[in-house]
């Protein structure tokens, strides 16, 4: 049975984060599979490497939802790689373009207008809780080099509430490929990557440089970069994105 995404809706004025407000809920057992929480404001949005997400009240919009994973541990990416995929058909029905940033930041020509950050809760060995959170610059973006938002690119505004309608309409109808064949989804997710086939340079953790092209994900959803003697790859944190 297919899990119906915002059948419990909860909107927030202001919380510090709604994946924090989810991951409450589960402590308390009394979250309910598919439950979206949205917010106005939060006051310690959270992004990706400890990064926080920066908003204006009421202008873009900020959501968890939560999800009980009928697939196993070591698939667990799924859910990464079908949310940006499905964030890419909802942009386009506002006419935007949107391209995926390994491993889950959104590029509309070259510029972040979202993200998405997953919180996995095990039970045991067992995948019990995906909390999704996602962030969209809606109407406004933050005073980030290489950001920007709905509004920027077509110059209309939209109620976010909107937005995140549109999103769960294609969330809940698309589950197919959520739950179908993982290496379709993951082929699909690939097609998707931001400079992927393109030279590029990268720096890695401890400080070398290098450039290569992308060529896709492995199964762990780890980096793959071609270099000129070898395909070395990458966990999330593991690389950073510098420019040609």
């Amino acid at each position: 049975m297919m899990t119906k995404f915002g059948s419990v809706f909860i909107q927030l004025a202001s919380v510090d984060s709604t994946n924090n407000y989810v991951a409450n809920l589960i402590q308390q057992g009394s979250c309910q599979d598919g439950s979206v929480i949205m917010a106005d404001y939060q006051t310690n949005g959270r992004g990706q490497r400890g990064n926080s997400w920066q908003s204006v009240s009421g202008q873009n919009l900020m959501f968890s939802l939560a999800f009980h994973p009928p697939y196993p541990l070591e698939e667990h990416i799924r859910l990464s790689w079908y949310t940006a995929l499905i964030w890419q058909q909802c942009l386009l029905r506002f006419g935007v373009s949107l391209q995926i940033k390994w491993p889950n930041d959104l590029y509309v020509n070259n510029r972040k207008i979202g993200g998405v950050l997953i919180e996995q809760q095990l039970k045991g060995d067992r995948l019990e809780w995906g909390v999704l959170g996602c962030g969209i610059n809606v109407n406004a973006k933050p005073e980030l080099t290489h950001s920007t938002s709905l509004f920027e690119e077509v110059k209309q505004h939209f109620k976010p509430y909107t937005v995140l309608q549109e999103f769960l309409d294609l969330f809940n109808g698309q589950q197919a490929l959520l739950l179908g064949d993982f290496n379709t989804l993951k082929q699909k997710f690939e097609d998707e990557l931001w400079l992927r086939g393109t030279l590029w340079r990268y720096q890695t953790l401890d400080g070398r440089q290098f450039d290569g092209c992308i060529l896709g994900v492995n199964n762990k959803g780890e980096l793959g970069i071609q270099t000129d003697d070898s395909i070395q790859y990458f966990g999330n944190q593991e690389i950073k994105f510098l420019h040609p």
